[in-house]
């Protein structure tokens, strides 16, 4: 029997295919709608971005753009569209299930006549706490009352982390037994296996938004390494490629904006000796599990999901954010003990495989949902 669902959906990256595909698989019929931003901010992004150079325009504009976006009056804007398509057709759905915390479902939570959830990677108060958010006070705190009341007249939350769980339990004041923790997973068809022979002592980072990743932190630790170690060897994957400033890039640095043959992108993590990204903001992480599933050590921050996927002394290491120094003698003593790297890549393997898999996250997912509706 299927059962049917509206999906609005809030999509930044290619994870979502994930999550579909496990709903289809378990007999849930999907209707997916985009829920559109106002116009007003895209040509304001395009505007306030502008460029000669159109690579470095395109980037720009995707950065104010998610810098800009989140303010009450989208967040009321993007619901008002949800409320029409669920006014329209609600009668044909079980449920609604909604992947983010950026809008409602409706404005009026009493006339919603079907159950809804959200799917969550990261919370408004979060985002707070790690000052990375550009909207003064007074809009922040109206916004986390919005937030707030999509959380208390859901009938479930799932979260992919702890640390995201946590600040929707104690930020919003939400009972813990309606949060659900359902951790990310890696692909079962790509099981790669490392060979030694095959590692230049080069140092892998991959990520979207290369200043709060951390990606001038390992820039700078970088040439302290270089130091101690000449051949070591930085490589850099980012579509910010085109605004990272040059006076950071030096000898052994290369860059890559976006790699979309996947056997080239992943002799990249074949010759890595380790994977890095300091960031200073993370609500998950899943290119930490792509590179343990290369066998990689993996260098992240002690702060957000980060702690979860890495277990500091086994897969890799933790660092303070920003602590320029200790991440070079992370970098320097992995680079020097091969044994020692070997180890961490083969724990963070199994531990990949063990705690980090699709299957189990849609089975948990659909467990919760077919309860709500009780099939």
């Amino acid at each position: 029997m299927n059962k049917k669902i509206l999906i609005l959906n809030q999509s930044f990256s290619g994870v979502n295919k994930y999550i579909f595909y496990q709903l289809r698989e378990k007999n849930w019929d999907l209707t997916i709608f985009d829920v559109p931003f106002p116009k007003k901010f895209i040509f304001k992004a395009l505007i306030s971005g502008f460029n000669l150079n159109i690579y470095r325009w395109k980037q720009q504009t995707i950065n104010n753009f998610l810098r800009t976006n989140q303010t009450p009056e989208n967040f009321i804007w993007r619901t008002r569209h949800c409320q029409k398509k669920i006014t329209e057709s609600q009668q044909e759905y079980d449920l609604i299930f909604q992947i983010s915390g950026l809008f409602s479902p409706t404005r009026d939570y009493g006339n919603l006549k079907i159950p809804y959830v959200t799917f969550n990677d990261y919370t408004m108060s979060l985002s707070k706490k790690s000052g990375s958010l550009a909207m003064p006070t007074p809009q922040i705190e109206k916004w986390l009352v919005l937030e707030k009341q999509l959380y208390q007249n859901a009938s479930l939350i799932f979260s992919t982390s702890e640390n995201t769980r946590n600040s929707i339990i104690n930020d919003y004041q939400i009972k813990p037994d309606k949060v659900i923790n359902v951790k990310y997973g890696i692909s079962n068809d790509d099981n790669y296996r490392s060979s030694e022979k095959n590692k230049d002592k080069s140092i892998l980072f991959v990520g979207k938004n290369f200043m709060r990743k951390g990606g001038y932190i390992l820039l700078n630790a970088f040439y302290k390494i270089r130091q101690e170690i000449p051949e070591a060897k930085l490589v850099i994957v980012s579509t910010d490629k085109h605004t990272i400033d040059k006076k950071y890039i030096g000898p052994g640095v290369e860059i890559y904006s976006y790699i979309k043959d996947k056997k080239r992108f992943n002799a990249l993590y074949e010759k890595a000796s380790l994977f890095a990204m300091p960031s200073f903001c993370e609500p998950f992480g899943l290119v930490f599990l792509e590179a343990m599933n290369h066998k990689l050590p993996c260098i992240g921050s002690k702060i957000d999901a980060m702690p979860e996927i890495i277990i500091d002394g086994v897969t890799g290491f933790l660092i303070n954010p920003g602590d320029i120094e200790d991440l070079a003698n992370k970098i320097i003593l992995l680079l020097k003990n091969p044994d020692l790297s070997s180890r961490m890549g083969n724990s963070g393997y199994d531990r990949v495989k063990k705690f980090f898999n699709w299957e189990d996250f849609g089975n948990k997912i659909d467990e919760k949902l077919s309860a709500l509706i009780k099939i």
